[in-house]
């Protein structure tokens, strides 16, 4: 009996050492929030333009673009646990659709999800005004897909936010989104994470920007490993200077707020097929394997 005692401690203990970061991190508190008004779709962030998010002095928002990446985005959640920092994740279709269940994870790990387009085409302004609709059409819809099997309150965890990629907008998509009540997010600063730099040139990068600015919207993206190498000293060297970080989310009733509009972008899960005429998404249709290269 003795023995049968110690093989199912031995086997407690493994089951417990085997649960996600999210099961065993106990935060004294949670990460305070931003809520963002998305009714007619505002734009955001001082870098474009003259709204901001409303952070107050000295408070930071993370977001990553890009993902999810199955290599980074799992370390870069436990990294955020840790710290008992949420974050806004902007996820591309094409890997949303190729892994749902990191998407799962984001949002059961209690983060925002915004949308990023469906392939990540460096600048919509080079497709016909059709072709940029379905593009974020489609990212939408694999978000929305991929969190179809999550419960309720993950599910809720896709917001109306949308980033151009590259944040390359234009006044016609931005007026476009807002008739369906989904927000432009955009940022104070970056951290040139995308570029060929060391993890500590990105960590110095960040500090020095927001240094510069003092409050606002940090861009980086979870399909780095750079960013992940540098993220937990980031968090460690901004709140050693006084800074806090908050989260974005959509204020109370955005979600049913977009999904009402007319030709709704969320709230309903629909399939919406790239067509072969618009550059760099030729082959990018739901049916077929997602591009393999991540942006």
């Amino acid at each position: 009996m003795k023995s049968v005692f110690a093989a199912l401690g031995i086997l407690a203990a493994l089951f417990c050492a085997s649960l996600p970061a999210r099961a065993q991190t106990a935060c004294p508190t949670k990460t305070s929030v931003v809520a963002v008004p998305t009714k007619g779709g505002p734009a955001y962030g001082g870098m474009q333009y003259a709204r901001s998010a409303g952070l107050g002095p000295k408070e930071v928002a993370l977001t990553f673009d890009d993902g999810p990446n199955p290599e980074t985005t799992p370390v870069i959640l436990d990294i955020l646990d840790r710290h008992c920092v949420k974050a806004t994740f902007f996820m591309v279709g094409i890997y949303a659709q190729k892994y749902p269940d990191i998407v799962r994870e984001v949002a059961a790990r209690g983060h925002t999800i915004g949308t990023h387009t469906w392939s990540h085409p460096n600048n919509l302004r080079h497709f016909s005004l059709e072709g940029a609709r379905r593009q974020i059409r489609q990212g939408f819809a694999a978000v929305e897909m991929a969190l179809a099997a999550a419960p309720e309150e993950d599910r809720e965890r896709l917001a109306p936010f949308f980033r151009f990629p590259g944040l390359n907008d234009s006044k016609p998509l931005i007026g476009w989104l807002g008739e369906r009540n989904i927000a432009t997010l955009s940022c104070e600063f970056g951290a040139d994470d995308w570029k060929s730099i060391s993890a500590a040139q990105v960590r110095a990068r960040a500090i020095r920007n927001i240094d510069y600015v003092g409050r606002g919207i940090l861009i980086l993206h979870d399909t780095k490993p750079r960013t992940a190498e540098m993220l937990s000293s980031l968090i460690v060297a901004l709140r050693a200077e006084g800074y806090s970080f908050v989260q974005l989310v959509p204020e109370e009733g955005a979600h049913e707020l977009a999904a009402a509009s007319r030709d709704p972008l969320i709230g309903a899960v629909r399939r919406v097929d790239i067509q072969d005429d618009e550059p760099e998404t030729a082959v990018l249709k739901p049916s077929l394997e997602p591009a393999t290269a991540l942006q």
